[in-house]
């Protein structure tokens, strides 16, 4: 009966040790700071933007020689912040998440508004959240996850999306869209439009020509196209 019992109290320890390796400080209400950071971009001809959780809006200006980026962040723990705005070379990155990615409650995000001059490169690396990209006069690239897409101006447009809406206006350059899934749209293209796409709707109209590799599942439509169209 004894060992029966020290057996039981053992396992107990055993248990009540896992519970309180649990970690509590990713609970309750999330936390709230905004922060502005600044850098002077004359040298520069590109801007890598790499983020995580958070909505990501982009204006292009013509007259500023500077990014201004003000975040606004919603985290559990100040110490996990991940925000950087530096320069090497001609190449400004920045950089917005957080050190631990493990959450028993709500995720900590960053929502980003950036203002940059019109005529830097875009190169676009989101996790999750909805991506605003307007006012750019340069080529634009962007990889996401999630959430959805929205860009409005621009030269030569790649996009490789997982899943989310996807609407692209007023492009002078050509258009290449590889998407999992959501409804894709595209205006007033003056280039190539080239779509790979799982599922989801497809409009384009007004586009130079237009290259559907594969539309999935989906209703296509099409109109105003100057230019050859290609159904694979």
């Amino acid at each position: 009966m004894k060992l029966k019992l020290a057996a039981v109290a053992l396992t107990s320890l055993f248990m009540g040790g896992c519970i309180i390796n649990v970690n509590a400080t990713d609970s309750g209400p999330l936390e709230h700071e905004q922060r502005t950071l600044t850098l002077t971009a004359a040298e520069a001809s590109q801007l890598i933007a790499t983020t995580e959780a958070g909505s990501l809006q982009i204006e292009g200006r013509d007259h500023i020689d500077q990014v201004i980026v003000t975040a606004d962040i919603h985290y559990y723990d100040l110490d996990d912040v991940q925000l950087t705005l530096k320069q090497s070379a001609d190449t400004i990155k920045l950089n917005a998440g957080f050190d631990s990615s493990f959450s028993m409650g709500n995720s900590p995000y960053i929502n980003l508004t950036v203002q940059v001059p019109s005529h830097l490169k875009l190169n676009i690396d989101d996790g999750s959240g909805s991506i605003q990209v307007v006012g750019m006069n340069s080529d634009i690239t962007i990889e996401d996850g999630s959430g959805s897409i929205e860009v409005q101006g621009g030269k030569t447009i790649a996009i490789d999306d997982g899943s989310g809406s996807i609407r692209v206006r007023q492009v002078s350059g050509d258009v290449n869209i590889q998407d999992g899934s959501g409804s894709l749209s595209v205006h007033n293209a003056q280039g190539l439009v080239t779509i790979d796409d799982g599922s989801g709707s497809i409009d384009v109209e007004h586009a130079g020509g237009l290259h559907i590799i594969e539309s999935g599942s989906g209703s296509l439509s099409f109109d105003h196209i100057s230019g050859a169209v290609s159904i694979d």
